[in-house]
């Protein structure tokens, strides 16, 4: 009785490290098809980014903006296409003035005017 006890207790043990090894199989395989899609769905959560500055280029007929940003951690340009959606809204802004840009990658995808 004692024998067999010993052996239920002991083939139990042995089901319960081979059902975990094979569930954590699973979930690899499983995390590898991921990473693609993970990569998508953070590349849309990032998608429009805002950033504000003073106006040092404007090219209109090129469509193109130069910002420079000094308010933030560290001082940079951002050189941007403006898209045909927001070129509308290029028309009112001139060298020296400052703006707020929504953009996706390099190009401009709305513009406004602060002052």
């Amino acid at each position: 009785m004692k024998r067999l006890a010993i052996f239920l207790i002991g083939m139990i043990f042995a089901f319960s490290l081979t059902g975990l090894s094979f569930a954590q199989e699973k979930a690899k395989s499983a995390e590898a098809a991921k990473p693609a899609k993970a990569a998508k769905k953070r590349a849309s959560k990032i998608g429009e980014l805002r950033a504000g500055g003073l106006v040092t280029a404007l090219d209109v007929a090129g469509r193109k903006i130069t910002i420079k940003q000094d308010k933030v951690k560290r001082e940079r340009k951002l050189t941007l296409t403006v898209s045909q959606k927001a070129a509308k809204d290029l028309a009112g802004v001139k060298v020296g003035d400052e703006v707020n840009v929504w953009f996706t990658g390099h190009t401009v995808t709305a513009l406004t005017k602060v002052f």
